[in-house]
C-alpha cells in the first residue's frame, strides 16, 4: 500500500500544529507543511518554533525528518500530495452584509 502524503499550505497557527499532531500521531502518512515564507520554514526547522503550545517542541521534534517536513516548495509539495489542507489567513469582507465580521470567501 503506498503511503498517504498530506500537504498543507499554510505554516502558521493552524496548518502547523495540526500537520505535527496529524504526523505524530499518524506514523505512515508522509506530512509536508508549505509556506512561502523561507524564514517561517526555517523556525519551523529549527529548536525555535515560531508558535508555541504546550508539547509542541516535543511533537514536532519527534516528527520530523521522519515524516514532518517544513519546506517553502510549495508547488512541489501540492503536485506530490493525495490530500492538501489550506490554512491561511482568511481575509474579511470590507463591504456589504457582514462587512468587519464575515469572511471574504
Amino acid at each position: 500500500m503506498a503511503t498517504i502524503k498530506i500537504a498543507c499550505i499554510g505554516a502558521g497557527y493552524v496548518g502547523g500544529p495540526t500537520m505535527a499532531m496529524i504526523a505524530y500521531k499518524c506514523p505512515d502518512v508522509q506530512v509536508k507543511v508549505l509556506d512561502i515564507s523561507a524564514e517561517r520554514i526555517a523556525a519551523w526547522n529549527s529548536s525555535n518554533l515560531p508558535i508555541y503550545e504546550p508539547g509542541l517542541q516535543e511533537i514536532v521534534e519527534k516528527a520530523r525528518g521522519k515524516n514532518l517536513f517544513f519546506t517553502d516548495k510549495v508547488d512541489e509539495g501540492i503536485r506530490e500530495a493525495d490530500i492538501i489542507f489550506v490554512a491561511v489567513n482568511t481575509p474579511t469582507k470590507k463591504v456589504g452584509l457582514g462587512a468587519g465580521r464575515a469572511a471574504d470567501l
